[in-house]
Order: C-alpha cells, then structure tokens, then sequence
C-alpha cells in the first residue's frame, strides 16, 4: 500500500500517461510520477512535506508551482540530508533526484501553460 502521485496537464499523449505506469517506481519523476509506500518507507514522509496540508487522495489539486518549488527546497535542505540514506539510489536512478524532476516538469508545463495538477490516488 501506498501513495501514488500523478502530474497530469493540458495536452497530456497517451504516451505521456504510459510513461508513468511504471509498476511503483520510486525513480519516475521525470515523468511526473512519485511513489511513497505507507511500509515505513521514507517516501511518504517525503511526499508529505512536499504536498503539506494538501489532501491527493483522489483529488487533483491545480499546481503552484511557487508552492511546490518552496516545498522541495525544505526537503532539500532538511529530509534529503538528514534521511539520505533512506531513499532509494540505484544504478537505475536516485529517488531524490525524481522529486528534482518531478517539480522541474511541473515548473516546464507551467511555464508553457498546460496547466499541470496533481492527481494522487492510494
């Protein structure tokens, strides 16, 4: 069980939302998915900071994209450093840096006005 967290927007392909079935990946937020497992895994701990006081589950929730961006930078200087060794980092990709991309895709449709929202579902 856990928390699965969906980027969608405006013109958003088929192949777009293919690239986020990833089979819970914790390394897929270059393709604005996120994961954090509710089995004491650090993920969630995580997704809760970044998503403060914002109820997901099974909601879409529009971007802030100033909100979001202030968020990954208390994880940045809080969470990812204290807990860095609790997160994935793989051959495969680090967990951390899928929050990076996570934010930074958001950040990109938001600049291009395909206003992203977060969807999350578990």
């Amino acid at each position: 069980m856990g928390l699965d967290i969906y980027l969608r927007w405006e013109g958003m392909t088929k192949a777009d939302h293919a690239a986020q079935i990833t089979g819970f990946s914790v390394i897929a937020g270059k393709f604005g998915y996120l994961r954090g497992a509710y089995n004491g895994n650090i993920g969630i701990t995580a997704l809760n900071i970044l998503f403060k006081d914002i109820n997901l589950d099974g909601y879409d929730w529009i971007v802030n994209i100033e909100f979001l961006e202030k968020q990954l930078e208390e994880l940045e200087k809080g969470l990812f450093i204290t807990h860095k060794k609790s997160f994935y980092d793989g051959k495969e990709g680090s967990e951390i840096q899928s929050y990076r991309d996570f934010v930074a895709l958001a950040r990109k449709l938001y600049d291009e006005d395909k206003e992203p929202r977060v969807h999350g579902s578990g």
